[in-house]
């Protein structure tokens, strides 16, 4: 352990205590370091799981996309061709009924025209059309007038049917196409329909897509966040089994020692003279100010006890402490922005502290939110 070559305090080496009341410290530690790393351990697995479920909702989300885009494609492709076949049937629509003017136009003037035959050749201009009948000359001269009027009539009946059996001929056509656009004009609005209904979907599938890919964003920065914590957990605990086992080598070399003297309310005291003097990295002074380690040794060097600079070199000196056996004047540590012992202060009783923080020298409570969760274990450097 750095204690037994670092502790510079004017004693023979405080880590000379027996094994039993060094080992229960650092078991301490070492228990509270490893059921954090278990839990830590225990949420990196879980948060591991929930990636991967919502990698694989993802995946499934990007092919029911694809399968909808598809699926689009089609509808929309059968739309068009859909529009095409009802712009050829309405195109045959009107040109039947351009035919069935032009028939009735044509029928109406056939009609016509006999009828103006029938008054040329019967009337003579002067002659009513039925006294032509009555008023033969003899029987051979009506048998011919009969036998015109016969001919007459079968060829303006002919026309007549011709004409006819064209127009409904046309109608039937006409017809026909009508009923076909009518289910080209229903089979429209389904796939309008489809179309909606897909565009719809894809929207909502869009949207869930987006939202699983936020929480895995979201569960990856958390997974990283607990690989960083479970790097520093391992190293906090490789380092306080290091010094477990220097400890006990130490301790197993040495049945006797003795810690320096000093009274520990005195320390408090004039500890306490240097209330809200103000936070300075690497300050060792009242004037400009301390950092933490600085603080913790100016006020033990005020009673001839010297301490290393650093609160790293500090952790290495004096003899463990469990958390439940703290005294006021021992020393507490705290792993902050690094792995190790990167803060300290006073220990003052009743779970308080006397130390410099960001906001100066303060009284803060070991077990609060922010310090409780970064205690990593104490030193008592005097007796």
């Amino acid at each position: 352990m750095r204690a037994a070559r670092r502790l510079i305090i004017g004693f023979s080496s405080a880590a000379v205590l027996a094994s039993m009341t060094i080992v229960p410290a650092y078991a301490d530690s070492l228990s509270s370091e490893k059921q954090q790393m278990s839990q830590l351990q225990a949420e990196a697995n879980q948060t591991d799981k929930q990636i991967s479920q919502e990698k694989a909702k993802a995946a499934q989300l990007t092919s029911s996309i694809q399968q909808t885009n598809t699926s689009l494609a089609n509808i929309r492709s059968a739309i068009a061709a859909n529009q095409q076949q009802t712009a050829a049937v309405q195109a045959k629509i009107n040109v039947l009924n351009t035919k069935l003017q032009q028939n009735q136009v044509k029928l109406n003037a056939d009609k016509a025209a006999l009828e103006a035959q029938i008054r040329t050749m019967y009337e003579n201009g002067q002659v009513p059309y039925m006294n032509v009948l009555m008023q033969s000359t003899s029987f051979d001269d009506l048998l011919s007038r009969l036998y015109m009027l016969e001919q007459i009539s079968k060829a303006q009946q002919q026309l007549v049917q011709q004409v006819t059996d064209l127009q409904q001929s046309i109608e039937q056509q006409q017809a026909e196409q009508k009923v076909q656009y009518a289910d080209l004009q229903q089979k429209q609005a389904q796939l309008q329909t489809y179309e909606r209904a897909q565009q719809i979907l894809e929207q909502q599938q869009q949207s869930a897509l987006a939202e699983v890919k936020s929480n895995l964003q979201q569960q990856t920065r958390q997974r990283t966040i607990l690989e960083s914590q479970i790097q520093l957990t391992q190293s906090q605990i490789q380092q306080i089994e290091e010094e477990t086992a220097q400890a006990q080598q130490i301790a197993s070399s040495h049945t006797t020692g003795s810690l320096a003297h000093g009274n520990a309310q005195q320390i408090i005291q004039f500890g306490e003279e240097f209330m809200n003097t103000p936070y300075v990295w690497g300050g060792t002074s009242p004037s400009p100010g301390f950092d933490c380690s600085g603080f913790v040794q100016y006020v033990y060097g005020h009673f001839g006890i010297g301490l290393p600079r650093t609160s790293e070199e500090q952790y290495s000196v004096g003899v463990p402490v469990s958390e439940s056996s703290l005294e006021p004047g021992d020393l507490v540590f705290f792993s902050t922005y690094a792995p190790g012992a990167t803060h300290v202060g006073i220990y003052i009783g009743n779970g308080m502290m006397l130390d410099a923080e960001d906001q100066g020298v303060v009284i803060d409570n070991i077990t609060n939110s922010y310090w409780g969760p970064k205690y990593i274990g104490a030193r008592r450097v005097i007796q």
